[in-house]
């Protein structure tokens, strides 16, 4: 949030980084997970959204319209910073 302190843990700081630096246009969940977590995802594993879902509550002014961090249906996710 904009003007505002937010506490994040260190795997959260990392998300929007490995976001922006993502070797496609959006990143696939097991990508992410591989490069957070250095393990496998399992196709039921909700550990990314979980992740996905707790930093939204921390870094969008409103965490229903998804602005920064925004779901691409079927693929994964992407970081879209916010315009100065």
């Amino acid at each position: 949030m904009r003007g505002k302190d937010v506490a994040v843990t260190a795997g959260e700081f990392r998300y929007p980084e490995d976001l922006r630096r993502k070797p496609q246009p959006a990143a696939l969940p097991g990508w992410l997970l591989e490069t957070t977590s250095h393990r496998a995802r399992d196709p039921f594993d909700r550990a990314i959204d979980l992740r996905i879902t707790r930093i939204r509550r921390k870094i969008e002014p409103s965490p229903e319209k998804r602005r920064s961090i925004r779901t691409v249906r079927g693929v994964g996710y992407m970081f879209v910073p916010p315009a100065e």
